[in-house]
């Protein structure tokens, strides 16, 4: 097994894969694999990435038979790798030559550092806008993109510590993704494919682990997937949008400690409350929200006990890893 393993989900991706791979083929670092798993695409990324595999034997192409989601799709490469550390690259990325370098090198100095993330940016104009830095915690229990939307003249950077990693590219440690899983799962696959880089951030934090900014890592990242945005969100399917409401519930039900729930949900009920008025009035199909929890409490309320749990028992594996 190489050093790294980088892992690309993709569903109808043909117009931005090979790009994305032609900047991980000219990495600096090249100890690794990449495993591509193809959720059932209906364009021919697949036919895309089988071109370049055959001429680079670290690439190798994995077709589901279905959508299973960014959370199944990135879970199906971690549970069969073993590699020290793992790259999730979005497909719509483009890496700097020495951004995998740069990130192994920061991950290295403390085995408290669990993840690793880079500045995306938003284009290659010569003053680009950041697309992240990271991720801040919000009191209500979103999480939102550090920086996003500044000049790159104008924003202030350094190595530092951050809430957590934005889901387009972090560099994980293997420890840390197995000492992360629930029921098995690294990412917990009811999130589908949104939200779940928050859930990874929560409970990394309430676990022990530190997510260390790395500016030095940059990388191409024209995001367009904004659920907030009223303009966009109403082009987006009605399952994604759903999802967007579902999965911020799932996040406040599962990860507040006992001490923090009354709190995180007395900030978080206006806007929810607000969202549920709009589902009601305009987007009925997100309502279907509201009928999975009820469907699932049980299992949810399974999922938080385990969690607190772990939490409650200190950093477990962590401390470890600390100790050998």
């Amino acid at each position: 097994m190489k050093a790294v393993i980088l892992s690309i989900v993709t569903w109808n991706s043909a117009g931005v894969i090979e790009a994305c791979l032609k900047s991980i083929q000219s990495q600096t670092f090249a100890d690794f694999d990449v495993w591509v798993v193809d959720n059932a695409s209906a364009d021919d990324t697949c036919a895309r990435v089988a071109a370049l595999a055959a001429a680079d034997a670290r690439i190798s192409l994995h077709p589901r038979a279905t959508n299973t989601g960014f959370c199944g799709g990135h879970n199906y490469v971690l549970d069969r790798t073993t590699s020290a550390a793992v790259l999730l690259v979005n497909p719509d990325i483009e890496m700097e030559p020495d951004y995998l370098a740069r990130a192994l090198a920061a991950l290295a100095p403390s085995p408290t550092i669990g993840t690793v993330c880079g500045l995306l940016l938003q284009s290659r104009a010569a003053d680009p806008r950041i697309d992240s830095a990271g991720l801040l915690a919000g009191a209500d229990g979103r999480f939102g993109l550090r920086l996003h939307g500044q000049l790159l003249s104008q924003a202030v950077l350094g190595t530092t510590d951050v809430a957590g990693a934005d889901g387009a590219l972090p560099l994980y440690r293997r420890a840390f993704i197995d000492d992360l899983r629930m029921d098995g799962q690294f990412f917990d696959e009811r999130f589908f494919a949104h939200k779940e880089d928050w859930d990874i951030a929560w409970r990394g934090r309430l676990f022990g682990w530190r997510t260390v900014f790395e500016p030095a890592c940059r990388a191409l990242h024209p995001r367009e997937f904004r659920p907030a945005n009223l303009r966009l969100r109403r082009r987006l399917g009605s399952a994604i949008k759903a999802d967007a409401v579902k999965n911020q519930w799932l996040l406040l039900l599962k990860n507040p400690t006992a001490r923090q729930l009354p709190g995180y949900w007395l900030r978080a009920l206006p806007r929810q409350l607000g969202i549920l008025l709009y589902s009601l009035l305009l987007e009925r199909p997100s309502l279907r929200a509201v009928g999975y929890v009820w469907q699932h409490w049980a299992e949810i309320w399974a999922s938080r006990r385990k969690i607190q749990a772990r939490a409650r028992a200190g950093q477990g594996a962590l401390n470890q890893e600390l100790a050998q």
